[in-house]
């Protein structure tokens, strides 16, 4: 796995927070609402989710080591 970014931890906490709300919806269509939300965000959460994804970044290091994302060309 590779590891989260701020949006990934911002649309994970968000989902968990408003879970009532997303009932009944695709994933996607969650995917799609919060990233509204994070495009309309304060500059101050978003210091917040950046500064959780490089701790979150420094723990995937400590697991996976030397882990480097290579996606796989479809033949």
């Amino acid at each position: 796995p590779r590891p989260q970014n701020a949006f990934i931890l911002y649309r994970r906490d968000k989902a968990k927070r408003h879970k009532n709300e997303h009932k009944g919806l695709r994933s996607c269509d969650i995917s799609k609402k919060i990233a509204k939300m994070w495009s309309e965000e304060a500059p101050e959460v978003k210091v917040l989710f950046e500064a959780l994804s490089r701790l979150s970044e420094k723990a995937h290091n400590k697991k996976y080591g030397n882990y480097k994302y290579r996606p796989m060309s479809k033949k």
